[in-house]
């Protein structure tokens, strides 16, 4: 029988940190008599004490991590190297019934599942550059065959959790470098606390692990918060990962469009109605339906039509959350300037540098420790927040929404793609312009805040009163107006809303004189 004839190999994906029982976890699959012949995949071959007689009856494979850079330029972790390869390989020998796949401990389980999609081997085919002649032959395979789903597909995505230390996780400000070291997968880049959310978010099974380990409250403080997280995933509790393997093997939970959307924050916009916040339409909140608020777990979305004053949001979240803010990089200008203007900037840049080095002092001074970020979250009506997520809009950046999102003390923000109002619908497939269109409102187009929410027990009421008092004053909005009705130039309006606003945000664009000098010409040619 060929692969084509054959149905595609059932996989479950274990996902969860060293040392929250992912191994004991395999252990139990390879020894339990369940009928089934499980090749497993996994990271190192040392940490798996498996004897010779399981592996006569079991294959384990052991395969190098290895990283792939896709056309959009984000890296994707396909697990041990050559993951198709193997099973490609495993697919034809037709020996096995079943395949586990234990990720590393800082694998994103949703990049490893899109190694799964139609479209992932035809894309690594399209990288520019080229790949390897083997590597090229094996994807060209893979294509042909359909995608790799038609040799293996996900059947469920398994995460592993540690209670005794999920509490400590969802409230450290470490990176995964701090933790973990470096091995080339932008761990300086990513944080714990993130990383964790990820692997819960996009889970069908999630196993709270070693829950003898914390107090009762404590565990139904965890259920609580990783409910919330996800509310559709199935939970189990156990001690050394006992738990029935019918329970992870064989489910047929697993949908890439459900795991992708199953995120307690896109669970609460579905399930959010609105109601007008403070007595004035520039302000709203939506709150849940009551029956969404059981076990303590409530959620609600910040919605407003009027931009935050950068500053005062800036002063409100900077002793309240570590903050990551993700910038631009100026382009080299050396190769566009004439020699003779290379001294002057070398000046100017070591009067930069010089700047920088007091600022970075400025910043070691007030740098606040993560002892205080929590004990100001806590004392704050962000105390009980788990997890945000949403888009904002500042008063000083005209062009480009915001991007947020929180999980414990770490908290993102970004700039985005620029506001439809800026870009246009134009190549948006029609069904999905229209829900587009639905969001704009006069005068601002689709501008807006909106924020998603998620803890235990939030008064919703006062951290929206929190928020409102960072947007714009009505006084503060009549400038705003003034400025943004009479320069039709969206980089004028930039730079002179920069000037008006005080703003402790970095720059998203990078705004120079030829920038505005082109719009110029543009608008002066239409």
């Amino acid at each position: 029988m060929t692969m084509t004839q054959r149905q595609p190999i059932p996989v479950t994906i274990l996902s969860g940190f060293l040392g929250s029982g992912k191994t004991t976890l395999l252990e139990r699959i390879l020894t339990e008599n369940h009928g089934l012949k499980i090749a497993v995949i996994i990271n190192d071959m040392s940490q798996v004490n498996v004897d010779a007689a399981l592996v006569q009856q079991h294959k384990v494979s052991n395969q190098e991590e290895k990283l792939i850079q896709l056309q959009n330029g984000c890296i994707c972790c396909t697990l041990r190297g050559d993951l198709l390869e193997e099973l490609l390989g495993l697919s034809e020998q037709g020996a096995f019934d079943y395949i586990v796949i234990e990720s590393t401990g800082i694998a994103e389980p949703m990049q490893v599942a899109e190694t799964f999609s139609t479209d992932f081997s035809q894309a690594l085919l399209d990288t520019p550059g080229g790949i390897p002649e083997n590597e090229e032959l094996l994807l060209k395979r893979v294509v042909e065959l359909g995608g790799l789903e038609k040799v293996a597909k996900i059947d469920t995505c398994v995460t592993v959790v540690d209670a005794a230390n999920f509490l400590s996780n969802i409230e450290t400000t470490e990176f995964l470098a701090q933790r973990f070291g470096e091995s080339g997968q932008n761990e300086s880049e990513r944080t714990v606390t993130n990383l964790m959310v990820d692997q819960i978010e996009f889970a069908d099974v999630i196993i709270i692990n070693k829950v003898s380990r914390v107090k009762k409250n404590d565990l139904l403080k965890i259920g609580k918060m990783i409910s919330s997280l996800n509310p559709v995933a199935k939970i189990l509790r156990s001690d050394y990962c006992k738990v029935p393997i019918k329970e992870i093997i064989n489910t047929g939970l697993y949908d890439f469009e459900k795991a992708s959307s199953s995120a307690g924050w896109l669970q609460s916009i579905h399930e959010m109605t609105l109601r007008e916040g403070f007595g004035d339409k520039t302000k709203s909140v939506l709150t849940p339906k009551p029956e969404t608020e059981e076990y303590g777990v409530n959620s609600f979305v910040y919605n407003s039509r009027r931009p935050f004053h950068p500053e005062r949001l800036y002063y409100l979240l900077k002793d309240k959350f570590f903050i990551i803010e993700e910038t631009p990089t100026a382009e080299e200008e050396t190769d566009n300037e004439e020699g003779e203007q290379e001294d002057e900037e070398e000046t100017a840049n070591e009067k930069d540098e010089q700047g920088d080095e007091e600022e970075d002092q400025d910043g070691e001074e007030d740098e606040v420790s993560e002892e205080e970020l929590l004990k100001n979250k806590k004392s704050s009506p962000f105390g009980p927040l788990l997890r945000s997520k949403g888009f904002f809009w500042l008063a000083t950046r005209h062009i480009m929404r915001g991007e947020w999102s929180s999980a414990g003390l770490m908290l993102t923000l970004k700039g985005g793609i620029p506001w439809f109002d800026v870009s246009g619908l134009e190549g948006i497939p029609e069904d999905t312009a229209e829900i587009i269109r639905q969001e704009f409102e006069e005068p601002h187009g689709d501008r807006r805040n909106e924020i998603v929410f998620i803890g235990l027990g939030i008064d919703k009421e006062a951290l929206a009163k929190t928020l409102d008092s960072c947007l714009l004053t009505d006084k503060e909005y009549e400038k705003f107006m003034k400025i943004i009705s009479q320069e039709k130039n969206l980089l004028k309006v930039e730079r002179k809303l920069a000037n008006t606003f005080d703003d402790g945000f970095e720059d998203w664009i990078l705004i120079d004189d030829d920038d505005v000098e082109e719009e110029e010409e543009e608008e002066e040619e239409e």
